[in-house]
């Protein structure tokens, strides 16, 4: 099998994203031309106010995303759909419609700040639970297969991307913004796969421990860590300008890095005892990677990736964290999120893009991963079973929409179809993988060549 693993990687890696460079090159330059429209300044609320309806908003916001996403479960969903989607219950699109009065009530203009910081800070936490529930010990062992399959999850999905920005009609790319920067960023946004929905979704269904899952879990880390360098990428051309800006600002990402990995990362392995310290490796290395010019959660993920994996302490404020951004944190950014979509939107025509949109996501995932893992000589059903996996998108989408569109290289219009289909597709994950047959006793051959 590692003979083949080069030409693999060469027919659905590389090939795919030199045409995808090709096509989305010429279409522009790469510096913005215009920035989002500030949001007007909020109706200031009473001092005295201010906390006490932003605490009501946090309880609402809470009970019914934990109701919705326990609702989900029990139709055999992942409760993060449920989350996701009350947001939108909550927002505009379907509160703000149906009682337009209790949703100015409940999130009136001046908590919306707070609420944001909020949001994002819960944001910057998940990051770091991401990057620390990386299985690195398996990435290493997994070999060329898992790497070649990985990659290519990523880069097929993401020539399909490109051309999609291609094809949408006008109104879907914000004015100022660069061709080549919207297609390189509905590259990325087509080519996630959410790697933490996956893990909690194979194990609710008793598939973590097979052959199968073994190897898709290994394969969506691949793709994740993957996918999360190429957004950066992308952040760093959105907000660089220049050429030369946005090589110092590549040069200084892969420095601080290269620091995380050969300098903190040992450091910690040594010295992890206390979990403030742990806390102000995680804000520190968010701070510093948005002063360098990406995002805040890169950093966030790299300081969860260099983790010790053996730590009990690590384990324990892992688990905390985890526990304040599950419960608490992400329905808060759920909500933020749903405040920005409408989905009146999607009237019209919009509903033919969704479907469009839908269409070329699920085909792009399903031949990106299917095509190449036969090729590296995996099975039919265990091709068919990664590709199932590789097509959930579920928070991770969320997230990588929610920073196009604060940076304004998406509409408002796009967001809500790009939202939509985060969601469809993550909803589609555990009943398709329930109708495949259980894996046999031997397991999926991981170790190759890489390429």
């Amino acid at each position: 099998m590692s003979r083949r693993l080069p030409l693999v990687y060469a027919a659905f890696v590389v090939a795919p994203v030199a045409v995808a460079l090709y096509l989305a090159w010429p279409a522009g330059t790469a510096t913005l031309t215009s920035r989002p429209p500030a949001a007007a300044t909020p109706a200031a609320l009473p001092a005295d106010q201010v906390f006490y309806r932003l605490l009501l908003a946090a309880l609402v916001v809470v009970a019914v995303a934990h109701a919705a996403g326990a609702f989900l479960r029990r139709l055999g969903q992942p409760p993060v759909v449920g989350e996701i989607a009350a947001g939108f219950l909550l927002g505009p699109s379907v509160l703000g419609l149906l009682a337009p009065g209790v949703e100015a009530a409940l999130f009136p203009a001046g908590i919306l700040p707070f609420l944001d910081v909020l949001a994002q800070l819960g944001l910057i936490l998940f990051m770091f639970v991401v990057g620390r529930d990386l299985p690195l010990a398996e990435l290493r062992g997994s070999g060329g297969t898992a790497i070649v399959v990985g990659h290519a999850t990523i880069a097929t999905p993401f020539l399909v991307g490109v051309l999609v920005a291609r094809i949408l009609p006008e109104g879907y790319r914000p004015p100022g913004v660069p061709a080549l920067v919207f297609a390189l960023f509905c590259g990325v946004a087509l080519s996630v796969t959410a790697f933490p929905v996956l893990a909690r979704i194979l194990t609710d269904r008793g598939l973590a421990d097979t052959p199968v899952g073994a190897l898709g879990m290994a394969t969506a880390g691949v793709g994740d860590v993957t996918a999360w360098c190429v957004l950066a990428l992308v952040v760093t051309v959105v907000r660089g300008g220049s050429p030369v800006t946005v090589l110092r600002t590549v040069a200084l990402t892969i420095a601080f890095g290269a620091l995380m990995w050969w300098v903190v990362r040992p450091l910690l392995a040594r010295y992890a005892t206390s979990r403030v310290a742990l806390l102000f490796v995680v804000l520190l290395s968010a701070l510093a990677t948005d002063r360098i010019g990406v995002h805040a959660i890169f950093g966030a993920f790299l300081a969860g990736v260099v983790m010790p994996r053996g730590s009990a302490v690590v384990a324990g404020f892992a688990q905390r964290v985890e526990g304040l951004t599950v419960w608490l944190m992400l329905p808060l950014f759920f909500a933020t999120v749903g405040l920005r979509l409408h989905l009146e939107e999607l009237g019209g025509q919009g509903w033919l893009v969704l479907l469009f949109v839908l269409a070329a996501a699920v085909g792009g995932k399903v031949v990106g991963t299917l095509a190449p893992a036969r090729a590296a000589g995996l099975d039919l059903r265990t091709s068919v079973g990664l590709a199932t996996m590789m097509n959930c998108r579920g928070l991770t989408e969320i997230v990588v929409l929610n920073v196009g569109l604060s940076l304004g290289v998406i509409s408002p219009r796009l967001f809500a179809v790009l939202v939509a289909m985060a969601l469809v597709t993550t909803a589609m994950t555990g009943p398709l993988l329930s109708r495949l047959p259980r894996s046999p006793a031997t397991r999926p051959e991981l170790v190759g060549t890489a390429p």
